[in-house]
């Protein structure tokens, strides 16, 4: 049986840990802070019913482990891991690093092993069941709508986790919708980026892809409940995917699952019935990871689909600062950050 361990005890670090309970396969070793007398995690290991590890424990005793630190601090997290001749495999977090080049400094933090992409909505069978649909389709309409609520988290939270809407917590559709468009992101524009206290909170952005297909984003926080949702379309199909609660798909207006279907959810390992973590990939991507570890898949995504939601969260900062021009996304300096952008006002 494999053995899985979590570094970080936040929001992510709960979640994975969860999915790790609900997964084939896998026992959950422990998790891991920067200090063992964390508070919190201390309570996420007595909820979990299991260790509070330092990383070098962490690295002593699992196979593969998952990184669910703030994104400044993971560098350093890999590195306090690369020691270790057991483990082999590790997922980290969305948004990966704070800038383009931190990306690509993980997998040489690691030593060179691999490093897995945390897009936990590219495992969840119904957004598999949309793209599914969509590459059978040749869309002239493709579009990302994401409302939440504000996460409150002070003018200069973003510059440690969020970094705004743009950001938290639309990196981990980026890649849905890149997906959806089937070809990598060339260019993107912003005619709309509102900011305040240092955090874009709205926008609309305009992607374009290297097949030139477009796409279009509207985000905003400060909705009374979470939405989501991917819509696409051609001239004999709409195909839509509602990510939150759970995935429910709709192929020309007929839902086709439920999230107590199996057919479009995977079965909780935990009594059988629908759960939503394997609704939403979060199980899937772990049992991934599992496969990574050892050595029966390759990291999926990986790293340079972290890159790659990182730039078009960049990109858009720099197109709001250009009146909405759009921005090449080779222009994106690597090393800028959007943490550092939109703390800037647009």
């Amino acid at each position: 049986m494999t053995s899985v361990g979590i570094v970080g005890a936040g929001r992510a670090a709960t979640l994975h840990a969860e999915s790790v309970r609900a997964a084939r396969g896998v026992r959950l070793a422990g998790v891991a802070a920067r200090s063992t007398a964390s508070p919190r995690a201390a309570a996420l290991a007595d909820a979990l019913d299991c260790p509070v590890l330092t990383a070098q424990e962490l690295a002593r005793t699992c196979d593969v482990a998952v990184i669910a630190t703030p994104p400044a601090a993971r560098a350093e997290a890999l590195a306090e891991l690369a020691s270790s001749r057991r483990l082999r495999a590790v997922l980290v977090e969305s948004p990966a690093a704070t800038s383009i080049d931190g990306i690509a400094e993980l997998g040489a933090a690691f030593g060179g092993r691999p490093v897995m992409a945390a897009v936990n909505l590219l495992h969840a069978p119904a957004v598999r069941q949309m793209l599914d649909v969509v590459a059978a389709m040749d869309p002239h309409h493709l579009e990302l709508r994401l409302a939440v609520p504000d996460p409150a988290r002070g003018a200069g939270a973003g510059r440690s986790f969020g970094g705004g809407v743009t950001i938290d917590p639309a990196a981990g559709f980026w890649p849905v919708l890149v997906a959806a468009m089937g070809a990598a992101v060339r260019s993107v524009a912003a005619p709309r980026l509102e900011v305040s206290d240092g955090l874009d909170h709205a926008a609309e952005l305009v992607l374009t892809a290297a097949n030139g297909r477009t796409a279009r984003a509207q985000l905003r926080w400060g909705a009374r409940v979470a939405e989501a949702a991917v819509e696409a379309a051609d001239p004999a199909h709409v195909a839509r995917v509602d990510v939150w609660p759970v995935p429910i798909v709709e192929i020309d207006g007929a839902s086709t699952g439920s999230a107590a279907d199996p057919a479009h959810t995977v079965a909780s390992r935990r009594g059988g019935s629908a759960h939503p973590l394997a609704a939403l990939g979060f199980t899937a991507q772990i049992e991934r990871l599992v496969r990574v570890g050892s050595g029966d898949a390759q990291p999926w995504p990986d790293l340079a689909v972290a890159s790659s939601a990182l730039t078009i969260a960049a990109a858009a900062s720099l197109s709001a600062k250009s009146n909405g021009i759009s921005v090449d996304v080779s222009d994106v300096p690597r090393d800028l950050s959007p943490f550092e952008l939109a703390s800037t006002g647009c």
